[in-house]
């Protein structure tokens, strides 16, 4: 498992500045709160609208309190968002995710892989 300093963090990807947030392999519970205020202190801290960042949540589990806790994460951080993607999440979820995303007005994609959503975020201008 990655250590956690480790999941929160900012990569430089073909000249862009992009936001890796972690959270695979993760169960509902302390860590992923941690990670999530981590996060969010990250984001506050840039200019509105110039954010990109990713959010691999392959293997995670959800339960409702994560779920909430995510609805207003999403909800606080998105002004400072410029584009997000998402990877590890099928399905159910996915559809899910979507509706949600859609309806807090922050629009996301899907992508397969963590290399795949960093060179969508590498094109975004």
């Amino acid at each position: 498992m990655t250590a956690e300093a480790d999941r929160v963090r900012f990569v430089h990807h073909k000249g862009k500045k992009i936001l890796i947030q972690d959270f695979s392999a993760l169960k509902p519970g302390p860590e992923f709160y941690r990670l999530v205020e981590q996060a969010r202190v990250l984001i506050a801290a840039e200019p509105y609208r110039s954010v990109l960042t990713v959010v691999d949540a392959t293997g995670s589990e959800f339960d409702s309190g994560v779920l909430q806790t995510l609805k207003e994460f999403v909800k606080v951080n998105t002004p400072y968002i410029k584009k997000t993607a998402v990877v590890g999440i099928t399905g159910l979820k996915e559809v899910g995710l979507l509706a949600v995303s859609r309806g807090l007005g922050r629009p996301l994609d899907t992508c397969g892989t963590l290399q795949e959503a960093l060179d969508m975020l590498a094109g975004v201008e």
